[in-house]
């Protein structure tokens, strides 16, 4: 079903539910742990990265790969549902496996939280790429809401009526993402996966080069942050991270739109070579307006968002205003992503975000171990840019990607930051 107006509006409200959930719990959370440089916040701001980093990693390719098989017209429910099970007993070994290493080791509580959070979010995935190829986005926004404003909101109440440590934060976002994820498997009833053991198979052949791409993501969306914990002075990963959800923001709305963008292009994918490059180019015209809309929008409104987040830190004001940029890499990177899916073409995945992982750490490194916060942020920016243009690259063999208005909303976009950073410069904030 190509999702209708209302569908996308509906999901573009998930994505802001999902993105606005950090924003609205971490100015209480920020000032009950006792500032951003306080080591409470800082692991539990850790933490949570860590758990979205290994998000992308239990669901590497099987959500796409729901979505694909629910549109095919030869049994695509049941294929679908087969892939979805799979996907949880996936998420549920490695989540055990994860929680039994980590308690093992004698890691922080919080972070073996998180690792335990991976697999329940990571089933939630699987069920909303199931209900966005269904047509069912208010059960989505409905997941959408439980999974992220739900989880930090019951993180927040542990830590006002227990005590503010981040184990204690942490223990409440994992039971909510627990409850949601059952929530989840209800409202899609996967099957066994020996249901339909070709369509998992294929899932599984085509997910398995978006594995060594899934860590790389890693990498490249919260490489930022590990790096900054690893080689910068003392504090600065508080300071960089409370400005983090000016680059989740623009993500969230993107990769919430993309529940509508993917599945009409994956449709599209089983008509005719002209109905394919019309689907293409549309949806690469929404992306780029959207991308660039936020984007602006995100580093002019640095000021007074890290004014309510963050008690208007001047260094992470700066920081919050070069971060929405990468939205405009990640809009082509999902259009491209979704071309290259559709048509099983995932063998570029396994090398190419690698390479864009290696050339941006390489960049990062030095201001991140000098304390040049901005820089690290601009880097990250990059970063996502050369993200896209190399799937673009990729996916122009498959069906052209228009990119001169990508070009304008970059060049946009970056001269809106450097006109916000001078005008804070001029303000002394």
């Amino acid at each position: 079903m190509v999702s209708t107006r209302r569908d996308s509006l509906l999901y573009l409200i998930g994505a802001a539910v999902q993105g606005l959930a950090a924003v609205v719990v971490q100015p209480f959370s920020i000032r009950l742990f006792g500032g951003v440089r306080s080591e409470g916040w800082e692991t539990t701001a850790f933490a949570v990265a860590v758990m979205q980093v290994g998000i992308v990693v239990l669901s590497a390719g099987l959500p796409l790969a729901i979505t694909r098989a629910w549109l095919e017209p030869d049994g695509g429910p049941l294929k679908a549902r087969a892939i979805n099970g799979f996907n949880g007993l996936f998420a549920l070994v490695l989540a055990v496996l994860g929680c039994l290493g980590a308690w093992i080791a004698g890691v922080d509580p919080a972070l073996v939280c998180a690792v335990w959070s991976m697999g329940g979010l990571a089933v939630v995935l699987a069920a909303q790429a199931q209900l966005r190829s269904q047509g069912r986005p208010l059960t989505f926004v409905a997941l959408a809401g439980g999974s992220s404003l739900g989880a930090h909101l019951l993180g927040l109440v542990s830590i006002v009526l227990f005590h503010p440590t981040a184990g204690h934060f942490m223990g409440g976002f994992a039971l909510a993402s627990t409850l949601t994820a059952l929530a989840a498997l209800l409202v899609t009833r996967p099957t066994w996966p020996s249901r339909a053991r070709e369509a998992v198979k294929t899932a599984v052949v085509a997910g398995l080069p978006l594995l060594p791409h899934s860590l790389a993501m890693i990498l490249l969306s919260q490489g930022d942050a590990m790096l900054l914990r690893a080689v910068a002075p003392p504090g600065d990963t508080g300071v960089y991270l409370a400005a983090a959800v000016f680059a989740l923001g623009p993500v969230a709305v993107l990769a919430g739109l993309n529940n509508a963008w993917s599945p009409a292009i994956m449709k599209a994918a089983h008509h005719s070579a002209e109905q394919f490059r019309g689907t293409v180019a549309a949806t690469m015209k929404n992306a780029v307006l959207v991308a660039t809309g936020v984007s602006v929008l995100g580093s002019l409104g640095a000021w007074l968002g890290v004014l309510v987040i963050a008690g208007g830190n001047h260094e992470t004001t700066r920081i919050a205003a070069v971060l929405p940029i990468v939205g405009i890499g990640y809009a082509l990177y999902l259009v491209a992503m979704s071309v290259l899916f559709a048509r099983l073409a995932t063998k570029s995945f396994a090398w190419l975000t690698l390479g864009v992982v290696l050339v941006s750490g390489l960049a990062a490194w030095w201001p991140a171990a000098h304390g040049a916060l901005v820089a690290v942020a601009a880097v990250k920016a990059g970063a996502f840019a050369l993200l896209g243009l190399g799937y673009a690259a990729v996916a122009r063999a498959r069906t052209p990607l228009p990119l001169g208005r990508w070009a304008l909303g970059l060049a946009l976009a970056a001269a809106v930051a450097a006109l916000t950073l001078a005008v804070l410069s001029l303000l002394g904030a």
